[in-house]
C-alpha cells in the first residue's frame, strides 16, 4: 500500500479517512461500511532528548513493533506548536484488539523499550478517532503526505450538529484553494467526543504562505458565512511534519 492510499484511510489528525464505496444496485441492499478508528499516541519528548529519541523510535521501537506483528504506524512531528511533540497514528481493528499482547515478543522485551521511551518523554497520552469523511475532501490519489495544519476544535456541548454543517461548508471552500486535501475526524476514547481534529495538507511552507489568499477568494466567491458564536470553545492549530523515516509503512 502506498503512502497516498495510507494517507486517505489514516488520520495524523491527526485526520484519517475511510471511503465505502457502494454501487447504485447495491445501495439498498447494503450498508457503507463503518469508518475504522484511528489510535493516536501524543507524547513530548524531553528537551535535549530530541536525537536519542529519534534514534530509539528508528532502531528499537519500530523493529520491535514489526516483531510484534504491527505492520502500519505513521509518525508526525510538530514543527509549529508545542516543542517536542510527537504524533504516532495507526489504525486499529477493533477494541478487541487490545485484549491479546502483542505476538512475537516477550514481556521482557517489551518493558525494556518501554521504560527506555519513559526515560525520554515527558508525558504520553492515547486516545481513539473516528474519521468523518462526508466532512472530508481526501487528497488526489498518489499524494505524498509533507506538511499538514493541525486544527483541534472543542465544540461546545449540544452544537455538534451547527459545528458540523458549518464545517462542510468550510471544507468545501479548503478543496478550492491550494492546499491538497482535508480530512476530519471526532475524538472518541480516551479524549472528548465534542473534539474534532481538522487537518488540511499542504506541499511546503512556501503553499501554507500562499493559503490564506487562496482561502479568501473561495470563501468570498463561495459566500461562506461567517462562523456563528457560541459554537468553538477553543482551537488549537499546530504544524506538522510526517517522520517517513520514522514510520512502519505497509508492504505494498
Amino acid at each position: 500500500m502506498n503512502n497516498a492510499s495510507r494517507v486517505i484511510r489514516i488520520l495524523a489528525s491527526i485526520g484519517g479517512l475511510l471511503v465505502a464505496a457502494v454501487t447504485p444496485g447495491a445501495a439498498l441492499a447494503q450498508q457503507p461500511a463503518a469508518p475504522q478508528a484511528i489510535e493516536i499516541t501524543l507524547l513530548h519528548v524531553k528537551p535535549g532528548q530530541e536525537p536519542a529519541f529519534r534514534d530509539w523510535v528508528k532502531n528499537e521501537s519500530n523493529p520491535h513493533r514489526i516483531k510484534g506483528g504491527v505492520k502500519d504506524r505513521e509518525t508526525w512531528m510538530t514543527t509549529m506548536g508545542l516543542g517536542g511533540e510527537v504524533y504516532f497514528v495507526r489504525p486499529i481493528t477493533g477494541l478487541a484488539s487490545y485484549d491479546a499482547p502483542p505476538s512475537g515478543v516477550t514481556e521482557a522485551e517489551t518493558a525494556a523499550v518501554v521504560a527506555k521511551r519513559q526515560s525520554m518523554i515527558l508525558d504520553l497520552r492515547t486516545y481513539l478517532v473516528t474519521p468523518r469523511p462526508e466532512l472530508s475532501v481526501a487528497p488526489k490519489p498518489g499524494y505524498q503526505a509533507k506538511v499538514a495544519v493541525l486544527s483541534t476544535q472543542s465544540v461546545m456541548p449540544g452544537h455538534v450538529s451547527a459545528y458540523t454543517s458549518n464545517l462542510k461548508a468550510l471544507t468545501a471552500v479548503i478543496a478550492k484553494t491550494n492546499a491538497k486535501g482535508v480530512l476530519v475526524s471526532q475524538t472518541g476514547l480516551g479524549g472528548d467526543p465534542n473534539e474534532f481534529n481538522v487537518v488540511v495538507f499542504f506541499d511546503s511552507f512556501a503553499d501554507l504562505d500562499r493559503f490564506p489568499a487562496e482561502f479568501g477568494k473561495a470563501a468570498t466567491a463561495a459566500k461562506l458565512p461567517p462562523e456563528a458564536a457560541d459554537i468553538v470553545a477553543r482551537t488549537n492549530y499546530r504544524v506538522i511534519r510526517y517522520q517517513p523515516e520514522l514510520s512502519i509503512v505497509p508492504a505494498l
